[in-house]
């Protein structure tokens, strides 16, 4: 959700910056970054687990068990 926003702020900058009058050539950097961001965002997407998903595989060990408490059926 946060990269979403900062790809907004990018596009958003590199509007403006060429619109304004005389400082086309300063849109290029605010465009490099937010491609950047955009290829970043899809190759998590495609590639790589989520936090939430990496969260879920985790698990603490129990106090005294070498691989945590025992489970109940």
């Amino acid at each position: 959700m946060i990269t979403l926003v900062i790809l907004f702020v990018l596009v958003a900058l590199a509007i403006a910056f060429t619109l304004a009058v005389g400082l086309g050539p300063f849109a290029i950097v605010p465009v490099v970054l937010a491609v950047g961001v955009g290829i970043w965002l899809l190759a998590r997407l495609a590639f790589g687990p989520t936090s939430g998903r990496a969260a879920r595989r985790t698990h603490e060990p129990g106090l005294l068990e070498r691989r945590g408490p025992p489970r109940l059926p």
